[in-house]
């Protein structure tokens, strides 16, 4: 497998920024190659890190912060600057926003999405983007359906550009260090850890660390994958794809159409799409189809080209004052990598560096974070002794399917929404592919009388199973003495913090004082609740949880820090020998 290397910008003598497919780092900056390094002579930093990572755009921002949430520090290294003038990523799934519930961001990243977008008006199909007339007012889920699966009612709709400032400026509540105009030039595993050799890129300057693990989220054309020999399936280059980003004073012409996230343009001329930015003062433009042409590669289209299809979708008056500030090419690929973790164990790979997928349906940045939620919990634990390094060779086997899961499903939203082909491609429903993907291996423990586990990767969160792999269901539950108006509510997963959870939903469940055993073993703390209508603190008065996992009286959950189900308790009796049992498999931890 060739290298592939990093994106490349330069000013064209027409005035916009053309992003070219990659080529270099800039400047005298080659592309990167992780092989030999002579770093003898570099002073190697006397602190040691945890988890050293490579990109700290979203994905490598989530990783950190995630890390630290669960008490373990990082530091990340990015070569771009903190933010990027042509943004990427327009929404984030219900899932995503659940993360962001986990971690104390979920109410900041509403306010921010609220200043520019309506997180409830969805997305328009319109013939243009002023004056055409509605063709579709899409709200991809039912409102009723996602109350019933989510505490999370909205997606939400914010550019890359408005989050990354927001996790930077939170990254110091996770002591997460993350670090810009670095770039990493060479790293060697060994068995007790990383060492990672780091260029300023301003300063020229070298300096070397050591990390117990590196998370490598160094986007699509990943040197850390190639390094490892990681091999990529999927169905891979879609199209070459042009994408650009206007400023001008939309506003005045948009009326109401400046609260959708995303605007779609469907006519007989061209086709693409809005995402608007800056309250109707900038957008990222995005052209699917221009007369007969769907293919858009390296400098194929001239500045006259570039405005043209901008007031082709637009509806704009040609006189009115716009400019073309970047035009972005770009290839469409659809691939997901074959494992996640170097041979060694010590190196891993998250985000575009695992999968690139088309934008259709929101999932590639989505399924990123998705990535670092499943990777940050196991490593924590191992780090802090609680789990065997086996538990992050449950990485690859539990997201490696979901991931190739989620790039089949925009891969068939691309194939039936943008190229329209016939007979359409079954897709699975939104929900089901944002929240209903599961975990058939790993670290999970099947069995019981439940059968043989799924091989499918995923189930509908409106019919849940409540068995391993899956998500636990969202209930609410009452908090509160039951006789204030005024009661406050949580869900069933704002019980899922940084441990294991156990819940019963039976009263003086054995379970509890099968925890309360196993507390005594050494073995990772488990939080344990009974969950029933006169329990306490919380209480679930219609027994919603039991239904919806179709809970037996002697049955109980054991829930991961990441909200996937570990294990669906059941015992004829020593019920903390089963417990015990159950924890070391899902831990990775050889019985005693």
């Amino acid at each position: 497998m060739s290298t592939v290397s990093q994106s490349q910008t330069s000013r064209s003598e027409h005035g916009y920024e053309v992003r070219r497919p990659p080529q270099s780092f800039g400047g005298d900056v080659k592309e990167v190659e992780f092989g030999a390094f002579d770093h003898s002579g570099i002073p190697l930093d006397e602190e040691e890190w945890p988890v050293a990572i490579i990109g700290s755009s979203m994905v490598g921002m989530m990783t950190g912060i995630l890390l630290g949430y669960h008490g373990i520090k990082s530091i990340s290294f990015d070569r771009h600057p903190p933010s990027s003038t042509h943004p990427r990523a327009a929404g984030l799934n219900y899932r995503t926003v659940e993360i962001l519930r986990q971690l104390g961001l979920e109410e900041v990243a509403k306010a921010e999405s609220g200043k520019e977008f309506d997180i409830d008006a969805g997305m328009l199909v319109v013939e243009r983007l002023v004056g055409g007339k509605v063709i579709a007012q899409v709200q991809e889920n039912d409102p009723a359906e996602v109350k019933e699966v989510t505490p999370c009612t909205s997606w939400l709709w914010i550019t890359q550009a408005m989050f990354e400032p927001l996790l930077r400026s939170n990254a110091g509540k996770f002591d997460c260090t993350q670090l810009y105009g670095k770039l990493v030039v060479h790293y060697e595993e060994d068995a007790n850890g990383v060492l990672v050799v780091v260029q300023d890129l301003k300063t020229k300057e070298y300096k070397k660390l050591r990390a117990q693990y590196l998370v490598a989220c160094d986007g699509n054309r990943s040197s850390t994958r190639v390094k490892e020999g990681i091999m990529l399936r999927g169905s891979g280059t879609l199209r070459d794809s042009l994408s650009m980003r206007i400023v001008g004073n939309l506003a005045p012409h948009l009326g109401t159409r400046s609260v959708h996230g995303v605007v779609y343009v469907l006519n007989s001329n061209i086709s693409g799409g809005f995402r608007l930015e800056d309250q109707g003062k900038a957008a990222i433009v995005m052209v699917n189809r221009a007369g007969d042409r769907h293919n858009f590669p390296e400098g194929s289209v001239s500045p006259e080209e570039a405005r043209k299809y901008v007031y082709e979708l637009s509806g704009l008056p040609e006189d009115m004052e716009l400019e073309v500030q970047t035009c972005s090419y770009w290839t469409m690929t659809s691939y997901n990598a074959d494992r996640l973790q170097s041979h060694g164990g010590r190196v891993l790979i998250a985000g575009d560096a695992a999968h690139t997928m088309p934008p259709t349906g929101g999932l590639g940045g989505n399924t990123g974070i998705g990535d670092a939620h499943n990777l940050a919990w196991k490593l924590a634990f191992v780090l802090k002794g609680l789990a065997s390094p086996a538990l992050l060779e449950t990485y690859t086997q539990e997201r490696q399917p979901v991931d190739a899961f989620a790039v089949d499903q925009a891969t068939k939203r691309f194939h039936n929404r943008v190229d329209h082909v016939q007979p359409s491609l079954a897709e699975e429903g939104n929900l089901t592919v944002e929240l209903g993907y599961r975990y058939a291996n790993g670290g999970v423990v099947h069995g019981n009388g439940h059968g043989a586990p799924s091989e499918e990767p995923f189930e509908n969160p409106l019919a849940p199973s409540g068995t391993a792999g899956t998500r636990l269901p969202h209930v609410w539950l009452q908090y509160g003495d039951g006789y204030d108006k005024s009661v406050e509510r949580v869900s069933t997963l704002d019980l899922v913090r940084r441990n294991l959870v156990l819940i019963a939903t039976e009263r003086d469940s054995p379970w509890l004082a099968a925890v309360r055993a196993t507390a005594s073993c050494g073995l990772a703390p488990i939080d344990a609740y009974e969950l029933h209508e006169t329990s306490a603190p919380y209480r679930d008065v219609a027994g919603a949880l039991r239904q919806k996992c179709k809970l037996e009286m002697d049955e109980a959950l054991l829930i991961r820090p990441d909200g996937f189900i570990a294990w669906r308790a059941r015992s004829d009796g020593g019920h903390s020998d089963a417990l015990q049992s159950a924890l070391r498999q899902v831990l990775g931890i050889p019985s005693s």
